[in-house]
C-alpha cells in the first residue's frame, strides 16, 4: 500500500536528445575502484588487452532541473512559455539556457514562499541544478569506462568555464578527453568564442523531460579538425552518434580513418528525425561498408527501413501482415524487427532494434542472434538508459561475448540506469555491473560476431 506499482523498463529506447546522461559530476573517483574494474575489463579480453573505445559526438553539458512538485513545473513551463510539456528543441544562444534556468530560480522561491500551496512546498527539496557531461556518444564511453573498459570521448567545446568544467568531469569518470577548443567566431570580429553546448533538461516527478539544447561550439568541428592519430591509435572501435551525421565531412572522415586503421565502427542512430533529416549521409556511409555494428530503436527502424516496407501504418503491407496489430497500426512488432534487422544487416555485421518497455532484438551477419526480455522494474527516470544500453552491449562485445550475451548484458546495464533520477550510479553499483556483464558473458558463451571478429 502507497508504492507505486512496477512497470515494464523502457530500458533500450534511445534517449530523445544528445546528452542525456548520468549524474556524477560531484562523485569524487575512487581510483582503487577503476583500477580494478581496469584489470577486470583486461582479463576478461580474449587477447589479454583492454580493448579501448573511442566515442565520436557532441559534448553536451547537462543541466537537471528537478520539477518534483506538479504545482512548481506548472508555473515553470508557464513563465518559460512552454505550452506543451516534453520533447527536445533547440535554442539559439547560450542565453536563453541561462534565461531558463533563472525563471526555474525565480518560479522556485516564488513556489517555495506561497503559503497557498497546502504545505506542498514543504516536501520539495531546493531547486538545485545538477550538472554532469553528457552528449549520446559521450554517455556510452562513460558507461564502458564505469565497467572497466578504456574510453576516449572526441569532440569541440569552446573557450569558456563550462568546456573546461566538461573536460575535467568527463576525466574524472576515467574518459580520456580528446577535446579541440573553438576559434573565435569570425563573425563577431574575433571579440567573442562560441559557448560550450549546454542542455537544460526541465524532469517532472513522473520522469517526463522537456529539453532544450544549444549545441554552439560542437557544431564548428570538421572532418580537417578530427584528430586521427589522438584519437585512433591503439583503439579497437569508434562508436559514432547519429547526431554526427549532421556533419556529413566529420562522420564520413573519422569513420574511413578508422576503417583504414583496422578498427571497428559501431553508430547509433540517436533519432528518427536523425535518420529522415540526414538520410543520404546515412546511406552514403551504410553502403560505403563503413558500419560494423548498427543500433536503432523502433522509430529509427521504421523511418529507415520505411513504413510501407514493413506493413506499418496502412503503408501497403498484407492484410496477414497486419493481423496482431490490433487497433493501433503503427505498432511495431517481432515480424517488423526482424524486417528492419534483415535491411540493417545488407550494411553491417551486427543489428540491434530496440523495442523499449518490450526489450530488444539483434542479429549477425553470420546468422547468430539474440533477443533479452525487458525487465519489470520500477521506472525512476530513462535518462541515459539507451545510452546506457549501448554501454552494456560493447562491452560484452568487445570481451567476445556473443550476440545474445551482448543483449542481455545492454539489458542488464540499461534497467539499472532507469531506477535512479538523472542515471547516478554508485561505484559499488558499476562495480556489480562488471561482474554481471562478464558472467552474463561466460555463461551465453562467445561467438564469431564477438570482439575477435573483425569485419
Amino acid at each position: 500500500p502507497g508504492m507505486s506499482p512496477p512497470v515494464v523498463s523502457p530500458v533500450v529506447g534511445s534517449p530523445s536528445r544528445p546528452g542525456a546522461s548520468s549524474l556524477v559530476a560531484n562523485r569524487p573517483r575512487n581510483p582503487a575502484a577503476s583500477s580494478s574494474r581496469a584489470t577486470a575489463m583486461a582479463e576478461a579480453s580474449s587477447d589479454g588487452a583492454v580493448k579501448r573505445v573511442v566515442g565520436l559526438g557532441d559534448p553536451v553539458s547537462d543541466v537537471l532541473v528537478r520539477l518534483d512538485e506538479p504545482s512548481y513545473a506548472k508555473r515553470v513551463f508557464a513563465a518559460c512559455g512552454i505550452a506543451e510539456p516534453g520533447g527536445c528543441l533547440p535554442v539559439d544562444a547560450d542565453e536563453d539556457i541561462a534565461r531558463l534556468l533563472a525563471v526555474c530560480g525565480g518560479e522556485w522561491v516564488d513556489f517555495s514562499g506561497d503559503d497557498g500551496d497546502d504545505g506542498a512546498s514543504a516536501s520539495v527539496s531546493v531547486a538545485t541544478p545538477e550538472c554532469c557531461p553528457g552528449g549520446s556518444a559521450a554517455n556510452v564511453m562513460k558507461g564502458i569506462a564505469n565497467l572497466g573498459g578504456a574510453a576516449s570521448f572526441v569532440g569541440m567545446i569552446g573557450k569558456d568555464e563550462t568546456g573546461a568544467r566538461y573536460r575535467a568531469l568527463l576525466a574524472s569518470q576515467n574518459v580520456s578527453p580528446i577535446l579541440l577548443e573553438c576559434e573565435d567566431d569570425d563573425e563577431s570580429g574575433g571579440e567573442r568564442s562560441l559557448g560550450s553546448a549546454r542542455c537544460i533538461s526541465l524532469v517532472e516527478r513522473d520522469g517526463q523531460r522537456t529539453m532544450r539544447t544549444y549545441l554552439g561550439a560542437s557544431l564548428r568541428m570538421s572532418a580537417s579538425d578530427f584528430p586521427t592519430d589522438e584519437a585512433l591509435t591503439g583503439a579497437a572501435l569508434l562508436h559514432v552518434e547519429g547526431y554526427a551525421l549532421y556533419r556529413p565531412e566529420l562522420c564520413l572522415a573519422a569513420t574511413r580513418a578508422a576503417k583504414a586503421r583496422g578498427l571497428l565502427v559501431s553508430l547509433d542512430l540517436a533519432s528518427f528525425e536523425v535518420v529522415r533529416n540526414c538520410r543520404a549521409t546515412l546511406i552514403e556511409v551504410l553502403e560505403s561498408g563503413l558500419v560494423d555494428l548498427l543500433f536503432a530503436n523502433e522509430d529509427e527502424a521504421r523511418e529507415l527501413v520505411g513504413a510501407s516496407a514493413l506493413g506499418v501504418g496502412g503503408g501497403g503491407g498484407a492484410a496477414d501482415e497486419r493481423v496482431d496489430r490490433g487497433d493501433d497500426e503503427n505498432f511495431f512488432n517481432r515480424s517488423d524487427a526482424d524486417k528492419a534487422l534483415s535491411w540493417m544487416l545488407q550494411h553491417c555485421a551486427v543489428a540491434c532494434v530496440s523495442l523499449g518497455a518490450r526489450g530488444c532484438v539483434a542479429r549477425a551477419k553470420d546468422g547468430a542472434k539474440g533477443v533479452a526480455p525487458a525487465v519489470r522494474v520500477p521506472v525512476v527516470d530513462t535518462t541515459g538508459a539507451g545510452d546506457s544500453f549501448t554501454a552494456g552491449f560493447l562491452t560484452a562485445y568487445l570481451r567476445g561475448g556473443s550476440v545474445q550475451a551482448c543483449c542481455v548484458a545492454g539489458c542488464v546495464v540499461g534497467t539499472a540506469l532507469v531506477q535512479v533520477l538523472g542515471a547516478e550510479l554508485s561505484f559499488g553499483k558499476w562495480e556489480e555491473l562488471s561482474r554481471e556483464v562478464n558472467d552474463v558473458v561466460e555463461r551465453l558463451g562467445g561467438g564469431e560476431a564477438g570482439g575477435s571478429r573483425r569485419e
